[in-house]
């Protein structure tokens, strides 16, 4: 069977870049998030926006240490290992025709900011979708479509997390921001669509209940 599924572009894309110039200086950058839910009220449905900004902070212990912090890092989504004919394309909300992204199968090594390996488990497969790079308001202008196909299941079960790059000196890895985990979050099981329709994956709240806008802290630090 097809799968089609749609993501949010929810992240402005913004880099720190480079060298500290004394020990333990710790590195800023402010990462901006928003994405529209459709939620049920007594009178219908109706559209909640929220936001959420992040101040990411990287303690780095050596001068002369080379640094980045990039708050739109690639999608992560684990899907079954028996996915195949994987793609990605994004199209602007306008419509026009799809672009085809970068997408990197059975992807087997990074590290999440917790330390931790990024590795599927048994029976699944990571796969790596890097998203499109656009500047100020257009940078939600978009969603992407990632597609592939399975055996015939009554149920396709995933999980996807949004991510901020960090590197400093030798090492790099991702933190994940939606939802803010270290893994790579909770497991969603979905009914996929007759006929091969494309369904919007539903993002993680950015902040609680009906609040319009969240505010929280990361502090990470190099080498972990």
């Amino acid at each position: 069977m097809l799968v089609r599924e749609r993501f949010e572009a929810i992240q402005g894309p913004h880099v720190v870049a480079g060298t500290t110039t004394r020990a333990g200086q710790v590195v800023r950058n402010d990462c901006t998030l928003s994405a529209v839910y459709n939620v049920r009220e007594a009178t219908g449905t109706a559209f909640l926006t929220q936001s959420q900004l992040l101040h990411v902070r990287l303690r780095v212990s050596r001068k002369g240490t080379a640094y980045e912090l990039e708050c739109l890092g690639p999608l992560l989504t684990e899907l079954p290992a028996e996915a195949s004919n994987v793609e990605a394309a994004a199209q602007d909300l306008s419509g026009g025709r799809l672009r085809t992204l970068s997408v990197r199968r059975h992807a087997s090594s990074g590290r999440l900011a917790s330390g931790r390996p990024l590795r599927p488990v048994a029976g699944k497969q990571l796969v790596v979708v890097v998203w499109p790079r656009r500047p100020g308001s257009a940078y939600d202008n978009y969603r992407v479509e990632l597609g592939f196909r399975l055996p015939k299941a009554p149920l396709v079960r995933e999980r996807v997390v949004y991510t901020t790059s960090i590197s400093c000196g030798g090492s790099s890895y991702l933190q994940a921001v939606a939802p803010f985990t270290n893994d790579l979050g909770f497991v969603n099981a979905y009914t996929v669509p007759e006929d091969g329709k494309p369904f919007d994956f539903i993002v993680p709240r950015l902040a609680t209940g009906i609040s319009s806008h969240s505010e929280t802290t990361r502090t990470l630090a190099c080498g972990r």
